[in-house]
């Protein structure tokens, strides 16, 4: 018989990283207890993970606020001030889980050190996973921001045609916002009427609503970056990631149906054992019982 312990081991060799990945996928905060340093690194992912949440919540929110303001021709000053309030919120968030990421990170010396340890190996999968979701999150913000930006300043070029001022061009408005000076612009055009006056208020406070905005673009893009480019390195990482989850969704699903057919299967050994039972004993009595029906015709013969 041939010896094929040596094509079990390379066997066994090539898919251990891809078993030690599901490893780390599978290991959830709370469920591991492999000492107090991983106690603790996991404490950190559930605060990031609730962080994100509440972020998440955050963006949301002011997704509807700015929706309302969009709909309102002349916002509160309480409107506009709840709406810089969060995202104020926002920004505070994200430099939170900026940092709280940082700290969780595995230290070049330590991966490159304990490269195939299962324990580093998880410890970037959790990072990377957060860091992508994060980075996710941030760039969908600044994308909202950017189209509700666009609606302002949609807002301001058809109160301007309104008012009889279509003859502003779009780069003669982008320099009026980009500039800061919209109402000495505006004023230049407008006449101090009655509706000119409103519309103008309209335009001013559009614009200041526009320098809010693009200060909060920055600023998020500036923590989108300091991210983004890190995840891109570790975006093959990610994309194995998705692929054992996925491979071991499917076979935790194969899984269940096999124990769903072993089970049905032990019901039927369990008929089956019970029918052959049932039937050995029948027989069993049968024999027993035959002879005493003879008994009578012998005792007669015996007699004659």
């Amino acid at each position: 018989m041939r010896d094929r312990t040596h094509e079990l081991r390379q066997g066994d060799d090539s898919s251990d990283d891809e078993d030690k990945e599901r490893v780390a996928l599978v290991v959830h905060p709370g469920t591991a207890r492999l000492g107090s340093p991983d106690d603790e690194f996991f404490q950190k992912v559930r605060t990031i993970r609730q962080t994100i949440v509440k972020l998440e919540n955050k963006v949301r929110e002011l997704e509807k606020q700015q929706v309302t303001i969009l709909a309102t021709p002349l916002p509160e000053e309480s409107m506009k001030q709840d709406l810089q309030n969060l995202r104020d919120e926002i920004k505070q968030l994200g430099r939170d889980i900026r940092a709280q990421l940082k700290a969780i990170e595995p230290q070049k010396e330590e991966a490159d050190e304990n490269y195939n340890s299962v324990n580093t190996r998880m410890r970037k999968t959790q990072h990377g996973v957060l860091s992508q979701q994060f980075v996710e999150l941030i760039n969908k913000c600044n994308l909202m921001q950017s189209e509700y930006r666009e609606k302002n300043v949609e807002r301001i070029r058809r109160q301007l045609k309104i008012t009889n001022a279509g003859m502003v061009s779009d780069e003669e408005l982008e320099q009026m916002l980009d500039s800061g000076q919209s109402e000495v612009f505006v004023s230049n055009i407008l006449k101090d009427t009655q509706v000119t006056r409103q519309a103008l208020n309209e335009i001013s406070a559009r614009h200041s609503e526009i320098q809010q905005l693009e200060r909060s673009i920055r600023e998020l893009h500036e923590i989108f970056t300091f991210l983004a480019t890190e995840v891109e390195m570790q975006g093959e990482m990610i994309n194995r990631i998705e692929k054992n989850i996925l491979s071991s969704a499917d076979y935790v699903e194969r899984g269940q149906e096999h124990v769903k057919v072993a089970l049905e299967n032990q019901k039927k050994a369990r008929k089956n054992q019970l029918k052959l039972t049932t039937r050995g004993a029948y027989r069993d009595l049968t024999e027993t019982v035959k002879p005493t029906r003879r008994l009578p015709r012998l005792r007669s013969w015996v007699s004659t």
